[in-house]
C-alpha cells in the first residue's frame, strides 16, 4: 500500500507501437484523480525521441495519420515509482526492441523497498511483466484476441493465466484484459488506494460506464471460456 499522504509517483514504460488507449484511458482517470490527490508522472523510455503510438510506421492507407509521446525520462534516469504501468501494443512483439524495458521492469521490481508498491499491465502488457520472469505463480490476464500468444513467450508458462476476468489481482499485480479493460482496472485501483469516493467521482467526470471484475464477454468470443 502506498503512503497517500505523500507524492504518489507514477511512471509508464513507454516503447515503439504502444496501443494509445492503454495509456490514455487509465491516464485520463489519473489526471482526474491528481486535481485532488498529490502524484508524479513519469513517462519512460528508452531515450527521450517521440514514441509512436498504435503502429510503428504510418500505415500505407493513412500515411499521415501518426501519433507520438515525447518521454520525460529514459529507461536509464527513471526516478523511484510507487506504480509501474506496461501498456500493451503491436511493438510488444518486437522482443529485442523491448527487451530494455523488460529488464527495467526486472530490476525495480527486485528493488525490494525502494521497489514499487503496484505494478500494473493493459492489455498484452502482461507479454513483457511475464519475460521479467517475476509473475511465476501469480494470477495473471491479458488481452483474450492475444492470449494464446502471450501464453507463449518467455517465462508465461510460469504464470497462472486467467482466462476470464476483465482484470486480475494478485498482491501487487494488476493485470488488465484488453484495451478499454485498463480504464476499468485503474478505476478499480483508485477505489483500492483512495477509497469509493475518489474513483466515483473520477468515474463520473469521465462518463464511464465501468465494467466489473467478472465481467469478460470476450473470454467466450475467442473460446477461452
Amino acid at each position: 500500500m502506498v503512503n497517500i499522504t505523500t507524492p504518489l509517483r507514477i511512471g509508464y514504460v513507454l516503447y515503439p507501437a504502444f496501443t494509445a488507449l492503454d495509456v490514455f484511458g487509465p491516464l485520463t482517470a489519473l489526471n482526474l484523480l491528481s486535481m485532488t490527490r498529490n502524484m508524479t508522472l513519469s513517462l519512460i523510455s528508452a531515450d527521450l525521441a517521440p514514441v509512436s503510438s498504435d503502429r510503428p510506421v504510418a500505415s500505407a492507407v493513412s500515411q499521415n495519420f501518426t501519433e507520438f509521446v515525447v518521454p520525460t525520462h529514459t529507461l536509464a534516469d527513471a526516478p523511484e515509482l510507487d506504480v509501474i504501468i506496461v501498456p500493451g501494443g503491436a511493438g510488444g512483439v518486437d522482443f529485442e526492441a523491448t527487451q530494455p524495458h523488460v529488464d527495467f521492469v526486472r530490476r525495480r521490481m527486485d528493488d525490494g523497498e525502494s521497489g514499487p508498491a503496484y505494478v500494473m499491465s493493459v492489455c498484452t502488457g502482461a507479454s513483457l511483466l511475464a519475460r521479467t520472469g517475476r509473475l511465476a505463480g501469480r494470477n495473471a490476464t491479458t488481452n483474450k484476441a492475444a492470449f494464446n500468444w502471450v501464453r507463449s513467450v518467455e517465462h508465461a508458462e510460469d504464470v497462472n493465466w486467467i482466462a476470464k476476468a476483465r482484470w486480475v489481482v494478485d498482491g501487487n499485480i494488476w493485470t488488465s484484459s484488453g484495451v478499454s479493460a485498463g480504464t476499468d482496472m485503474a478505476l478499480a485501483w483508485i477505489e483500492h488506494v483512495y477509497g469509493r469516493n475518489d474513483s466515483e467521482n473520477v468515474r463520473i467526470q469521465m462518463e464511464w460506464n465501468a465494467m466489473n471484475q467478472t465481467d469478460d464477454p470476450f473470454a467466450a468470443l475467442y473460446g477461452l471460456a
